[in-house]
C-alpha cells in the first residue's frame, strides 16, 4: 500500500495557538487527531513558565490515560536531556518545547527527571479523592476509607434498612407507604428499584429538593419544552403547511361514517395547531397522516385515512406530500419529538410519589453514608459528593471557600482530557475550583475532548456539557473553540468512507440538552491504499452466526498470511457477541487475546472452587456438596449423586433420608461394602469416593487450623484440581479465584457470601485464548488477535479492524424509579423536569413516557458514536459484517429490512444499503432450518478424573499463592525459606506498592501513608497474624524510602504498558508443565521492557554490600530469566531484569539472557 504521506498538517495554525501558555482552549480533537502529543506539547510548554510543575493540573478520566500522559512527557523530557534533536518535523517541535523545560527544570531545582511524581497527573476520581483527603480534617466529612470493589452490596443494604422502617410513626414511615403503595407492596421490586438509583445519587441528590410541592414549577419547564418543540416542528413544515393544512381538513371530512376517529376533530383547521399544551393533542392527530400507528414514516393513505378510492386527486396530492416528508429524515425525527410530548399536567398521584421520593431517597443517601461508615468504605460518588461539598461556596454569602482559595493557589493551569465524558457533577467541581479567577491573571484552563467520541452514558457522561463550553464560559473562564482536523493514522480511503457515512449518521444540528453532536470531518494525513479501505458482508438465515463467525476466522487467516505483523483486532458491543467467534478462531488454528470478556465466575475451574469453597462454609449446603462431587476431580455421575442424596445415616436412631452430605459420606466410608446404598454405586463411584472421602472428611474436620483460602486450595489439590485444567489459562484464573478469596476472608469465613459472589461475577478470566498460552517456539511469530469490546478499544489503533454482528439489539431498558432531564434552552438557562415511575396497576404517566423517549433517543445518538470510535480504531482497513432479514413483501424486488433502531447498523445503513443495491456489498443467503424437526445433540460424555486418581500434593503455595508458582527450581528454593509470617508481611507490601502505582505516587498523600499501619494491622489481623510496632515501622520505613528514592520513584511512576502483580501463565509441552508465574512491576521505558521484582531482604551482619548482591543475583537470576523469556515469546522490545530493595533501598540490575 502507498503509504506517501501529505506535505502539511491542515490545522497547523489550531496546534500552534493552542500552545499559547496565556489563553485558555477547549479544543476538539476528533479519533487519530493526536490530541495526547498536543496535550504533552502544552503542558511541556506551561513548564517553561511556571515557578513549580506542582502548579499544572493534569486530569483524565482512565488510568490508563493518565499514564500514557505521564510517560509520554516523562520521555519527551529524558528525549531533551539525554538525546539529539531528531529529524522528524513533528518530533524536533516537541524536543524543542522539551528542550527549554529541561533548562528551566536545571535552572528551579525541579528534579523532575529523578522525580517525574512532581508532575500532576491524575484521574478525575483520583483528584476528587485528594481534594477530599487532603481536607478532611477542615470538614465534617473526616478521612475517606478506600472505594469498595463492591458498592452494590451496600446499595442493596441500605435500601433493606431503609424499608425495614416502614412500621416507624415518622415522615419516613408515611413516605414508605406511598412508595410501596405506588409499587404494588412489593418489597423485593421497591428495594431492587432504590438500590438501582444509588449508583447515580450524585445526580439526583443535588436535584431532589426541588421536587417536593413543586407541581407548578415543572409544569412550566414541561410547557417550555413542548413550545420549543413545536416551534421547531412547525417551522420545519413550513414549506408544506398550507397543503397540510386543506388536506387535513379533507381527510376529516371524508372519513367512513361506520369508523369513529380522532381525526374528524379536524374538520375546519385553518391552520397549524396552537404551540402550546393545549394545541398538543391536535398536532399529534394531525402528525398522524404523516406516520403509521407504528410512527414509521408514512408511504400511502386509504379510506380509513379520510381518503376514499375515487378522490385520486387528494389522495396523489397527499402521496406527494408524503414522499416530501420521506425525503426529509430530520422532519421525522422533529414528528417524533411532537408525538411523544407530555399530553397532560403531571397529575396529583404523581406528584404524591414525587413528594415521597423527595424524603426517601434523602434518607435512602443517609443510610447508605451509615452502612459504608459499618464497613469502612465508600464508592466513587461519594467521593465526588465530599470534593464537592469541601470546595463549594460558603451556603451564606456565596463566597469562595477557604480550601478552594488553597487549592486555587497552588494551581494555575488545569488541563481536563477526554472532556466530552465529563459528568454534570465533576463540570460543578471544575467550576469551584475556578471560581476566584480573574481575567488576564495568567492562569488557564485547557480542554480537550471530542464530542464524537463521547460514548460513557452509562457512566454519567453527559456529551452536552461539551458543547455548552465551547459556547459558553465555565465559571469566570471562556475558552477559545479550537478544532483540530487533521488524522494521522487512518489512510484516505477510510477517512473518505467514514467522512461520506458519519456525516449523514450524526445529527445535522448539535442539541446541548439530548446530547446531540453533529459531524466534523477530517482529513487524512496518510494516502489512499490500492485496495477498498471499507468493506461490508451480509448474511441471512438461521445459521448466520455460524456463517458470519466462519467469515471472520477466513478473513484473520488470510490477513496473517498476507499481512505477516499487522494488528489485527475484533471489536464487539458485547461480550456475548463473541460466543460463535471464538470457536471459529480455535478451529482455524489462530491465536487470539480476549481482554476482558469472559467472566471469571463462568470458567468451570472457579465454578468447581466455588463449589468447594460453599461446602466448606456449611456442611448442610446439599447444593455445594453435590456440585463438589460432579466435578471432574471428584467425577461422580448424575445417578450416584441421586443414590447418595437419597441414603440414608444407618449410625444412629435419629438418622433419616435427607441428612448432610457430609454425614452420609461418613456413613458410606464406614460402612463400604455393608452398605445397600454403597454396592448400588457405579464401579468407578465406589472407586473414586474410597479416595475421596477421606480428604473431605479431613478437610472439613481441620477447617479451624488455616485460613479460608488455605483450606480450599489445599483441598482443590488434594483432590486433583490442577490436573483437570486444560491450560494454564485455567490456573492463572484459579488462581485470581484464590487470591479475591483470601482478600475477602475474615476470621476464617465469609461475612458476607453475596458481595463475595458479586465480587467472583465483576472478575474476567485471564486475557488470553487457550491456543494463545500454549506458545512454542514454532508458532512465536505468528499475529495474535486482539478480541476486545468498543468500549475497552477506545485509544488504540490496529491496522485491520473486524466489527462484527452490527444488527444485534442492546439489552433492554430497565424502568428506574425516577426519570429526569435537565433541559438547557438557547440561553444558557437550566431547567429540570422529573417524573416517578407510573404505579403497579397503571401506565406510566405521559411525562415518564416522554423522559423515557428522550433517555432511548440519547441512547441511539450514542450508539452512533460507538460506532465511529470503533471505525476510526482502523489504520489500514475496516471490515463490517451484520445479519440482515429479507422483506416480507413477496411481491416486491428482493431487499432488505431496516434494522432495529437500537442496532449499530441502523445509523448507517443508509450508506449500507447502496452499497449492497449497487452490488458493492455482498449478501450471504444462508439456509432456513426447519426449527420444528431439528435434531438436539445431547451431550453424554463427562470428563473426569481415572476413579484411581491421586494427587501428589504439592506443598501448600507451591503452586497458586505467595508471587510464584510453577515456574522454575531456584525460583522455589528461593521462597521455600519464607515463612508464613514473612510471606504475609510480604503480600500487605507488595498490595500497597501496586495501590499506589495504580493511583499514582501524587494521590499518595503525607496524611495517608500515616494511616497505612492501621490497615495493614487489620488485614494481617484477619489472617491470624497479630503484628508487631516493630514490623509495622519497618513496612512503613519502605513505603517512604521507596517515595524517596528516585529509581523508587521511577518504579511507581506512570509508563507505558504498566502492570502490577501481572500474571502470565505458560506452557511448556515437553515437561508437559503448565503455570503461572506473577510478576511485582513491568512496563515498558524508552523502548525497554523492564520487569521489576520486589525484595524484602537486608543484608546480614557480617555481609558486606557486594556479597550481599551476589547472594541475591544467584538466588533469583533464575526466576528473572524464566520471567524474561515468557516476556520475550509475546512481544519484540528487549527485555531488562532488576531486583528493587525497598527496606534499603537498593536497585540490582540482573542479567537475564
Amino acid at each position: 500500500m502507498n503509504q506517501s504521506v501529505a506535505k502539511t498538517v491542515v490545522d497547523s495554525s489550531q496546534r500552534q495557538m493552542a500552545l499559547d501558555p496565556t489563553q485558555s482552549f477547549i479544543v476538539s480533537a476528533p479519533a487519530g487527531s493526536g490530541k495526547t502529543g498536543l496535550i504533552t506539547q502544552r503542558v511541556l510548554r506551561l513548564l517553561c513558565s511556571v515557578e513549580n510543575p506542582e502548579e499544572i493540573l493534569s486530569i483524565t478520566f482512565t488510568r490508563k490515560a493518565a499514564g500514557e500522559m505521564s510517560s509520554r512527557i516523562h520521555r519527551a523530557l529524558q528525549a531533551a536531556a539525554f538525546e539529539p534533536r531528531p529529524s522528524d518535523e513533528y518530533e524536533a517541535q516537541t524536543w524543542d518545547i522539551a528542550a527549554k523545560a529541561v533548562e528551566r527544570n536545571k535552572q528551579l531545582g525541579w528534579n523532575l527527571l529523578e522525580m517525574p511524581g512532581r508532575l500532576r497527573i491524575q484521574t478525575i476520581d483520583g483528584f476528587c479523592r485528594y481534594i477530599a483527603s487532603q481536607f478532611a480534617l477542615e470538614t465534617k466529612l473526616g478521612a475517606l476509607p478506600e472505594p469498595s470493589e463492591q458498592p452494590a452490596v451496600h446499595y442493596e443494604l441500605a435500601a433493606r434498612n431503609l424499608l425495614q422502617r416502614i412500621e416507624e410513626d415518622s415522615e419516613v414511615g408515611k413516605q414508605l407507604a406511598v412508595l410501596l403503595a405506588h409499587t404494588g407492596n412489593d418489597t423485593t421490586r421497591c428495594e431492587r428499584l432504590l438500590a438501582d438509583i444509588l449508583s447515580k445519587r450524585e445526580q439526583w441528590l443535588p436535584l431532589i429538593f426541588d421536587a417536593k410541592g413543586n407541581q407548578q414549577y415543572f409544569q412550566q419547564v414541561i410547557d417550555q419544552i413542548i413550545g420549543e418543540t413545536l416551534l421547531q416542528l412547525q417551522d420545519a413544515l413550513l414549506p408544506i403547511a398550507g397543503e397540510l393544512i386543506y388536506l387535513a381538513d379533507f381527510a376529516a371530512n371524508h372519513l367512513p361514517t361506520d369508523k369513529p376517529s380522532p381525526l374528524s376533530e379536524l374538520a375546519g383547521i385553518t391552520e397549524l395547531p396552537d404551540i402550546s399544551l393545549e394545541g398538543i393533542q391536535q398536532w399529534k392527530i394531525l402528525l398522524g397522516l404523516l406516520v403509521t400507528k407504528g410512527y414509521e414514516p408514512r408511504k400511502q393513505v386509504t379510506k380509513n385515512d379520510g381518503f376514499p378510492a375515487d378522490q385520486k386527486d387528494a389522495k396523489q396530492q397527499m402521496g406527494v406530500l408524503l414522499d416530501w416528508c420521506r425525503s426529509h429524515p430530520d422532519i421525522h425525527e422533529l414528528i417524533l419529538n411532537a408525538l411523544y410530548l407530555p399530553e397532560s399536567n403531571i397529575n396529583q398521584s404523581q406528584q404524591l410519589m414525587l413528594d415521597a421520593l423527595s424524603c426517601l431517597l434523602r434518607h435512602l443517601a443517609a443510610e447508605l453514608e451509615m452502612v459504608f461508615k459499618q464497613h469502612d468504605q465508600c464508592d466513587y460518588p461519594a467521593i465526588t459528593l465530599a470534593a464537592l461539598e469541601a470546595i463549594e461556596p460558603s451556603p451564606e454569602d456565596e463566597s469562595i471557600s477557604d480550601i478552594t482559595l488553597r487549592l486555587d493557589y497552588q494551581l494555575r493551569h488545569i488541563l481536563v482530557d477526554e472532556f466530552q465524558d465529563t459528568s454534570g457533577a465533576q463540570i460543578k467541581l471544575l467550576e469551584h475550583l475556578i471560581a476566584g479567577w480573574q481575567p488576564d491573571d495568567g492562569r488557564t484552563l485547557f480542554l480537550v475532548g471530542d464530542a464524537m467520541q463521547s460514548l460513557y452514558g452509562f457512566r454519567n457522561a453527559n456529551v452536552g456539557l461539551f458543547i455548552n463550553a465551547q459556547r459558553h464560559p465555565i465559571g469566570p473562564v471562556q475558552c477559545t473553540a479550537l478544532t483540530l482536523s487533521c488524522n494521522f493514522r487512518s489512510q484516505k480511503g477510510v477517512i473518505d468512507w467514514v467522512n461520506n457515512t458519519f456525516s449523514q449518521a450524526f445529527p445535522a444540528a448539535a442539541d446541548i440538552s439530548r446530547g446531540a453532536v453533529p459531524y466534523s470531518p477530517s482529513e487524512a494525513f496518510k494516502a489512499s491504499g490500492t485496495d477498498p479501505a471499507v468493506s461490508f458482508q451480509g448474511f441471512s438465515g438461521d445459521d448466520y452466526e455460524q456463517l458470519e463467525a466462519d467469515y471472520i476466522a477466513n478473513t484473520c487467516k488470510e490477513l496473517c498470511a498476507q499481512h505477516p505483523g499487522e494488528s489485527i483486532a475484533v471489536l464487539v458491543r458485547g461480550r456475548g457477541h463473541l460466543k460463535s467467534i471464538v470457536p471459529a478462531l480455535r478451529e482455524a488454528k489462530l491465536k487470539w487475546q480476549a481482554i476482558d470478556i469472559t467472566p471469571l465466575a463462568s470458567r468451570m475451574p472457579v465454578i468447581d472452587l466455588l463449589s468447594i469453597t460453599r461446602a466448606l462454609l456449611s456442611p448442610a449446603d446439599k447444593i455445594a456438596w453435590l456440585a463438589l462431587l460432579r466435578a471432574p476431580f471428584c467425577g461422580l455421575g448424575a445417578a450416584d449423586l441421586l443414590t447418595i442424596a437419597n441414603s440414608t445415616s444407618n449410625s444412629g436412631a435419629g438418622s433419616k433420608q435427607g441428612d448432610a452430605i457430609l454425614a452420609q459420606l461418613e456413613d458410606l466410608a464406614q460402612l463400604k461394602g455393608n452398605a445397600d446404598c454403597f454396592k448400588a454405586l457405579s464401579d468407578y463411584g465406589q472407586s473414586r469416593l474410597e479416595l475421596v472421602i477421606p480428604l473431605l472428611v479431613n478437610a472439613w474436620k481441620n477447617r479451624a487450623r488455616n485460613s479460608l483460602r488455605d483450606r480450599v486450595e489445599q483441598l482443590w489439590i488434594e483432590l486433583g484440581g490442577p490436573a483437570t485444567l486444560n491450560s494454564s489459562a485455567d490456573l492463572s484464573d484459579a488462581r485470581s479465584y484464590l487470591d479475591l478469596l483470601e482478600n475477602w476472608q475474615c476470621a476464617g469465613s465469609l461475612a458476607d457470601w453475596s458481595g463475595f459472589k458479586q465480587a467472583v461475577e465483576k472478575l474476567y478470566a485471564a486475557p488470553s485464548g487457550e491456543n494463545f498460552t500454549e506458545i512454542t517456539s514454532q508458532d512465536n511469530s505468528q499475529t495474535i488477535i486482539q478480541l476486545m469490546t468498543i468500549h475497552k478499544s477506545k485509544g488504540l489503533e490496529f491496522d485491520h479492524v473486524i466489527l462484527p454482528g452490527l444488527a444485534r439489539k442492546s439489552g433492554s431498558d430497565k424502568k428506574p424509579l425516577l426519570r429526569w432531564c435537565q433541559h438547557i434552552d438557547e440561553h444558557n438557562q437550566m431547567s429540570l423536569v422529573m417524573a416517578p415511575l407510573g404505579a403497579h396497576d397503571e401506565e406510566d404517566d405521559s411525562v415518564y413516557s416522554y423522559l423515557k423517549h428522550e433517555d432511548a433517543f440519547k441512547t441511539r445518538l450514542e450508539n452512533t458514536r460507538v460506532l465511529y470510535v470503533a471505525a476510526t480504531r482502523a489504520i489500514r482497513k475496516l471490515y463490517l459484517s451484520a445479519s440482515l432479514n429479507p422483506t416480507k413483501n413477496p411481491t416486491k424486488q428482493k431487499g432488505w429490512q431496516t434494522p432495529g433502531k437500537g442496532t449499530l447498523l441502523a445509523p448507517i445503513w443508509k450508506t449500507i444499503e447502496a452499497g449492497i443495491t449497487d452490488e458493492i456489498y455482498p449478501v450471504y443467503l444462508g439456509e432456513e432450518k426447519d426449527k420444528a424437526n431439528a435434531v438436539v445433540t445431547k451431550l453424554q460424555h463427562i470428563r473426569r478424573l481415572p476413579a484411581q486418581f491421586e494427587s501428589k500434593s504439592p506443598s501448600l503455595g507451591s503452586m497458586m499463592s505467595g508471587n510464584e508458582e510453577l515456574s522454575t527450581t531456584t525460583e522455589k528454593l528461593a521462597e521455600q525459606n519464607l515463612s508464613t509470617r514473612a510471606r504475609l508481611l510480604g503480600t500487605v507490601l507488595h498490595r500497597t506498592l501496586k495501590q499506589i502505582a495504580n493511583e499514582g505516587v501524587a494521590s499518595w498523600t503525607e496524611q495517608r501513608i500515616t494511616q497505612l499501619p492501621r490497615a495493614w494491622a487489620a488485614q494481617l489481623k484477619e489472617q491470624g497474624i497479630i503484628i508487631s510496632s516493630n514490623e509495622l515501622h519497618s513496612l512503613s520505613e519502605s513505603i517512604e524510602l521507596m517515595l524517596a528514592d528516585p529509581k523508587g520513584q521511577w518504579i511507581l511512576h506512570s509508563h507505558d504498558q504498566a502492570q502490577c502483580e501481572q500474571a502470565l501463565g505458560y506452557y511448556q509441552p515437553e515437561q508437559n508443565r503448565a503455570g503461572t508465574s506473577v510478576i511485582d512491576r513491568t512496563f515498558v521505558d524508552q523502548g525497554l521492557r523492564w520487569i521489576i521484582d520486589y525484595k524484602f531482604s537486608r543484608p546480614a551482619a557480617d555481609e558486606s554490600e557486594a556479597q550481599f548482591i551476589a547472594r541475591q543475583t544467584n538466588a533469583y537470576q533464575g526466576q528473572l530469566r524464566h520471567y524474561a523469556n515468557l516476556y520475550r515469546s509475546l512481544q519484540d522490545n528487549p527485555v531488562r531484569c532488576a531486583l528493587y530493595f525497598p527496606q534499603i533501598p537498593m536497585f540490582i540490575e540482573v542479567e537475564a539472557e
